[in-house]
């Protein structure tokens, strides 16, 4: 407690908040009368003074956000000087000045056609009979009751008067900072003059409030300004007597803004749950790794960063919910930052409540491809946090359909991706899939994933959960690099193509046709849809296409040795692989192939050149000698 060098210590008087909970309580005056002692003692002077401010604990105050009034003289940390007010206590009204508007009540005993009962005109004077206009304004009522007493006593020897204040004035007060809407507001007579009146006139504090260091500024006569904190977070977290502050004409309330690295113990439940809120929504934005960012209103009680991202359609898989960031732009210009570590709450810790103000940003930021980070994505997407919006990918290489992929709902993993491309074909390398992001700073973040060695072991899939952007790219097979490597295990299991296409064409039994065969099949399964007992087993031809080379490759198999078991003549069979059987129909065709066909663009060329064959079977299948 500071106080002005202008103002003596037995002046000073205590504020108190007993309309803190009370809101706008009508106070019924009762014609409270001042009876001042002719001659008072220091003690009986002490007793006049009101109760001194509890002391509560008071952390530093945070930097002034707002200008102060201008003044000629420099700004003193004191109590206000000014008197206390509540019905029933004479001795609340010590300090009280009177002014323009504040009906009295004058009784001078044994001569009551001098009393006098009205309000003080707005020259701040009365007019009482026998001694005419009386000038009160700036008056306390002792200091009034001695001016009339001595008017009268020039025709009334040792006149007795009592004084009393019936109604005080209207309180014309400033409220700045952060309240609903700052302003310049009445407080009429029937409502108390105090701190929270005028705050709950300018429609509540925000979320944002430190009521800790509500601060009172009271420009004196002198032209002097002083001003004090008050402390009102405390009676609302303890349920102790809040402080009381009768304020006067022309101060200003200022609520400041909490400072982003909030002092411990900050309990905003308890200024969210009392009637010192404001009920008007926080105007927020948020941007980064969540569904769809942009500006969002937030209603009141529900301010917090949680409230913000969920606003926001939620957060994507690429989120950093341990680095989340608040930034707040202050009353001096000033702009503050504070890390919200959000994931910790996820994984049973304390969700941070913090509470929201006008204007500030939120960013989630982006979390780099990990393959550590597996239990973060899966936490994260089964979190009330996670987006259900669809996630688009780009998913290349050894797949069915390479392109560009919405992923819906929960299915946004690494796997879920594969199989929204039609599945992997069967020159894939599942031992390095890679996955790559692009950062926001223009670099790439890439992780490779093994995802051969679980479906040997039986493990789960090591699957990344995907954000819009990410790239699945699935290497191919090089040669030389099967060691170890099941062909078969990959091509029958769930991230494989589930069919593959074959086309047979056999001389001996006229017949050329597609064969639809499961993934994984080899050779023999496609000698099933051949008659055997007129096809020359002996020489058989697969043929291949080979993307690198741009050119059709033939491995020559011997079908007999095949059906007897034998491992070098049972290829694996891939997707578009075309089977010749007959000596002489193998000869013609490889000759097509390396005379007239050559080079193929892709494998559409390629299988465009054996659909034209399926076309003209009749001349493929006709005599030499007839045939053009």
């Amino acid at each position: 407690m500071f106080k002005s060098p202008t103002v003596s210590t037995q002046q000073l008087t205590a504020f108190s908040l007993a309309g803190l909970y009370a809101g706008t309580t009508t106070l019924l005056f009762t014609g409270l009368i001042w009876s001042a002692p002719s001659q008072a003692s220091p003690a009986s002077a002490q007793a006049q003074i009101g109760p001194t401010i509890p002391s509560y604990p008071q952390p530093a105050p945070p930097p002034l956000e707002v200008p102060r009034q201008p003044s000629s003289q420099p700004i003193q940390n004191a109590p206000l000087p000014g008197s206390t007010f509540d019905a029933g206590r004479a001795e609340d009204y010590t300090t009280y000045r009177l002014g323009p508007g504040d009906q009295i009540q004058i009784q001078v005993q044994r001569f009551p056609d001098l009393n006098f009962g009205g309000a003080i005109n707005p020259e701040g004077n009365i007019v009482m009979p026998l001694i005419g206009s009386v000038f009160l304004d700036g008056l306390t009522l002792a200091e009034a009751q001695a001016e009339i007493r001595g008017r009268l006593n020039q025709y009334v020897v040792d006149p007795v008067i009592s004084l009393a204040l019936v109604v005080p004035r209207p309180v014309d007060v400033t409220v700045v900072g952060e309240v609903a809407q700052p302003g310049f507001y009445v407080i009429p007579p029937n409502i108390l003059p105090r701190v929270s009146s005028a705050i709950l006139l300018a429609g509540g504090t925000t979320s944002a409030a430190d009521l800790r260091f509500v601060r009172v500024r009271r420009t004196l006569p002198n032209g002097s300004v002083v001003e004090q904190n008050i402390d009102l977070l405390t009676p609302l977290q303890t349920g102790s007597t809040p402080p009381s502050i009768r304020i006067e004409d022309g101060d200003a309330i200022v609520v400041p803004k909490q400072t982003i690295p909030q002092a411990p113990g900050y309990d905003t439940a308890a200024l969210a749950n009392s009637n010192l809120a404001a009920k008007t929504p926080v105007a927020v934005s948020v941007t980064g790794e969540v569904a769809r960012p942009g500006l969002y209103a937030l209603q009141p009680g529900f301010s917090r960063v949680y409230d913000a991202l969920l606003a926001a359609g939620g957060a994507t898989a690429a989120s950093d919910l341990a680095q989340v960031r608040v930034r707040r732009a202050l009353g001096n210009g000033s702009v503050i930052e504070q890390n919200l570590d959000l994931l910790s709450a996820l994984q049973g810790g304390v969700l941070p409540a913090f509470p929201l103000a006008e204007g500030d940003a939120i960013i989630v930021p982006q979390r780099p491809i990990s393959s550590d980070g597996d239990e973060v994505s899966e936490l994260v997407a089964n979190s009330t946090l996670a987006s259900q919006a669809p996630v688009q990918v780009t998913i290349t290489g050894e797949v069915a359909k390479p392109g560009f992929y919405p992923l819906q709902g929960g299915a946004t993993r690494v796997s879920d991706a594969l199989l929204t491309a039609g599945g992997i074909t069967q020159n894939a390398d599942l031992r390095v899939v890679r996955v790559r992001r692009a950062l926001a700073d223009g670099r790439f973040s890439e992780e490779t994933l093994d995802l051969f060695t679980p479906l040997q072991t039986s493990a789960a899939l090591p699957d990344l959960r995907l954000a819009t952007g990410d790239a699945v790219i699935v290497p191919r097979l090089e040669p030389g690099q099967d060691r170890a490597y099941d062909r078969q295990l990959v091509s029958r299991s769930t991230l494989a193509k589930p069919t593959i296409n074959v086309r047979v064409l056999s001389y001996a039994s006229g017949a050329a046709g597609t064969v639809t065969l499961p993934s994984g099949s080899t050779f023999v399964d496609a000698l099933n849809n051949v008659p055997l007992d007129t096809a020359n087993l002996r020489k058989i031809a697969l043929i291949r296409f080979d993307p690198e080379q741009g050119r059709a490759v033939t491995l020559e198999i011997d079908g007999k040795e095949a059906l007897r078991g034998e491992p070098a003549q049972n290829p694996l069979l891939q997707d578009n692989d075309v089977i010749v059987i007959g000596r002489n129909f193998v000869a013609r065709i490889s000759y097509a192939l390396n005379t007239f066909t050559q080079p193929f663009r892709d494998v559409l060329g390629f299988l465009l050149f054996f659909d034209s064959l399926q076309n003209s079977a009749v001349n493929i299948f006709a005599p030499a000698g007839s045939r053009r």
